[in-house]
């Protein structure tokens, strides 16, 4: 039987996260106090972990920041299609009504749907954008 001073020196192990194939690996870094606090600022300011920027940087990624336009004209645009979202299902809402009442699918019924169809089309396409630039 183990003491309990044998069982508080086992390490725990940890599942990895890596894809299968791609075991990841780690090193011991050192750095000045001053290395240390400049990196982990740049980290912060590109909203990644130290470990992560290292990567991308030594790596030769490309390590940039999404300006605040890009960001401002993306969320617009975010903004803009919420707004026809809700007044589509509106709509809808009411088209529903009134084929529950009238018992039929009217044609109209068909353009909205259309609609709903492009505008969700937009919003992938603006994710996809927002993933590249973040």
């Amino acid at each position: 039987m183990a003491s309990d001073t044998q069982q508080a020196r086992m390490p725990i192990t940890y599942a990895s996260t890596a894809p299968k194939g791609d075991p990841r690996r780690s090193f011991h870094l050192k750095l000045k106090a001053s290395q240390y606090e400049e990196l982990k600022m740049k980290a912060a300011g590109e909203r990644v972990s130290m470990s992560d920027y290292l990567v991308r940087f030594g790596l030769g990624r490309k390590v940039e920041q999404v300006s605040a336009g890009e960001m401002r004209e993306v969320l617009a645009e975010l903004r803009k299609l919420r707004r026809q979202i809700q007044g589509e299902a509106t709509n809808i809402n009411q088209i529903a009504h009134w084929a529950n009442s009238e018992q039929s699918f009217p044609a109209e019924a068909r353009e909205v749907a259309a609609q709903l169809r492009a505008q969700v089309n937009a919003i992938n396409l603006l994710r996809i954008k927002l993933v590249e630039l973040l």
